[in-house]
């Protein structure tokens, strides 16, 4: 097997992508680690006739972005606001560096990703995943999405217990730098009156399964892992098992054919050699789907259950996808 030469396109703090990078270098594999924040300080970076470079001022290296076959798209951030600009010049600082990533990302996008920038964010719309979701079979709880009260309070009063959900990340980040998290949380009468005070801000709302566990279903190429949380053990994680001051308990869970088949189609419809899908197992031993996330975490299911995640996408990213193995 040819190995290709690995671009991984990160962060400092990426805790997750060292597993990849320790199991690359296990298996020999030629890599680059972009972090992406360093832009400006110990990397510079060119654009010409003769393509992308980057020179890493610590390596003293130039790093031709050509001559990598596969790409680890992982979680790039900004480099950090430049002294003396205004919030407009900031701006446009930024404007102008994400501009030549973005430059980066559309030259190499023939190449193999795990994911593109571009299905991912073609994928990350949680209103279009249960679309999705609902037309391959999967099994949805009722939702609706809305800032009408009227709408809102229908579905409250249709079911019996009823959760609320961000419709993208529920990270409030403050300029202070004190920001907080908006976890599932359970739908009260006294909720659906506060949705008067929010405006334009669509709400959703999601029919509460009541649950066995949770389920996460790690996949990487068409390996599939299952991952059961046992989210019921503990009270503050029953709604929402990150809620969970301490690690909850994980097992080894094999997930139904039909099921790893329909995650396989989802993931192939948007060309997506990495998922993490959450689900909830209900008390009939009935799977309904939650969310996809294409560039979900999974280092801690690694280190509790030794499933060997890491070692697949890099021998994935080694192998620019070309390989025919079947599912666990």
């Amino acid at each position: 097997m040819i190995k290709n030469n690995v671009l991984v396109i990160t962060n400092k703090e990426d805790v997750t992508v060292d597993f990849v990078i320790e199991a690359l270098k296990v298996n020999k594999i030629n890599y680059y680690r972009f972090n992406t924040e360093d832009i400006g300080s110990n990397i510079s970076i060119s654009f010409d006739s003769a393509g992308y470079a980057l020179f890493d001022h610590k390596k003293s290296k130039i790093i031709k972005i050509n001559e990598f076959g596969s790409i680890y798209f992982r979680r790039p951030k900004l480099p950090p606001p430049m002294p003396g600009l205004t919030i407009g010049e900031q701006q446009f600082y930024l404007n102008e560096i994400s501009t030549y990533l973005e430059g980066i990302y559309r030259n190499l996008s023939s190449n193999f990703w795990l994911n593109s920038v571009f299905d991912i964010r073609m994928i990350e719309n949680k209103p279009y995943q249960i679309e999705l979701a609902r037309s391959i079979g999967f099994s949805v709880p009722s939702f609706c999405v809305s800032n009408n009260v009227n709408i809102c309070n229908d579905f409250f009063r249709k079911h019996d217990f009823c959760i609320f959900k961000p419709l993208k990340v529920g990270l409030i980040e403050e300029p202070e730098g004190v920001g907080k998290v908006l976890y599932t949380t359970k739908v009260d009468s006294n909720f659906i009156e506060k949705i008067k005070t929010n405006g334009a801000m669509p709400i959703y709302l999601q029919q509460q399964v009541i649950k066995k566990c949770d389920i996460r279903v790690t996949l990487v190429g068409n390996k599939i892992f299952g991952a059961k949380i046992l989210s019921q053990n503990s009270d503050i994680s029953r709604v929402d098992w990150r809620r969970s001051d301490s690690m909850l308990a994980h097992e080894k869970v094999d997930i139904p054919s039909k099921l790893k088949d329909k995650c396989l189609r989802l993931c192939k419809l948007f060309n997506l050699n990495f998922a993490a899908i959450d689900f909830v197992l209900d008390n009939s031993d009935r799977f309904w789907f939650l969310e996809i996330n294409p560039n979900g975490q999974w280092a801690w299911i690694e280190s509790l259950l030794g499933y060997p995640i890491s070692n697949e996408i890099a021998e994935l990213l080694a192998s620019g996808g070309k390989d025919d193995r079947t599912n666990h």
